[in-house]
């Protein structure tokens, strides 16, 4: 079984070959290969957002304001489009299923117990309005359906999330890409490692690179920490400044 939870798989070779270049740093045994990226353990992902409702479920409800939604950088669009026009309420299972089939609602839907789920605000109102709770349903037309009035006024908002985790797909390559493939001891007894002659030839060319300094700076309100690392984390050594904002003899 190939291994290759060490790094995402690389479009490029050479990334490839510093990725390699820091699995054998880091004392593992490992070659480069070449596999389709959705056989990969830590695949190149795209954001496509599931734009299907019912694939969303509550994660929170807060006091905000439709401005406030529209703005928030935590969303992304179809997000922000679920908390201004969907409500999460409480019903039965089967009631839920229901809706989530055929788009009709019920008393069932709003038990204020049980099943929770999304139902779009205006299917909401129309329920509202068919049960006589006429100032009820007016409540929500104002919140939801006159953003004219309310864009900068808050009310309470329910929020939702992917069931799934992140809405994230796996991007598809016409083409293999370049992996490291961690190699455990009976692969390595059993198995003979063939690296590629060019493989060899661009790992030896870019050795030197291991040895050129790379710096990170930490910025803080008193001090700067800038930090020159050379070498793996293991094996190599590093060297830190430690920059204060301002100087003062007192």
């Amino acid at each position: 079984m190939k291994t290759t939870h060490w790094s995402q798989p690389k479009t490029n070779l050479f990334a490839g070959i510093l990725d390699l270049r820091q699995a054998l740093a880091s004392g593992y045994k490992a070659k480069l290969i070449r596999a389709r990226n959705e056989d990969c353990s830590h695949p190149i992902r795209v954001k496509h957002p599931d734009k299907d409702f019912r694939q969303y479920k509550h994660s929170i409800g807060y006091a905000s304001s439709v401005n406030q939604i529209k703005n928030n950088g935590n969303l992304n669009e179809f997000e922000k489009y679920l908390s201004l026009n969907y409500v999460s309420v409480f019903g039965s299972k089967k009631a839920a299923d229901r809706y989530y089939e055929t788009g009709i609602c019920d008393k069932d839907n709003f038990n204020n117990t049980g099943f929770n789920h999304l139902v779009k605000v205006d299917d909401y109102i129309k329920f509202l309005e068919d049960q006589g709770e006429h100032q009820r349903a007016d409540i929500y037309k104002k919140q939801y359906r006159a953003p004219e009035h309310v864009d900068d006024v808050q009310h309470f908002f329910d929020f939702f999330r992917y069931v799934n985790g992140c809405p994230y797909s796996i991007k598809k390559f016409k083409h293999k890409l370049w992996v490291v493939q961690l190699l455990d001891d009976k692969d390595n007894n059993d198995v003979k490692v063939k690296i590629p002659t060019i493989v060899k030839v661009l790992n030896f060319l870019m050795f030197p690179l291991k040895y050129i300094p790379r710096k990170s700076v930490l910025r803080m309100p008193e001090y700067k920490c800038v930090t020159f690392r050379i070498g793996g984390v293991t094996n190599g050594f590093a060297v830190e400044f430690h920059l204060p904002s301002k100087f003062s003899f007192k």
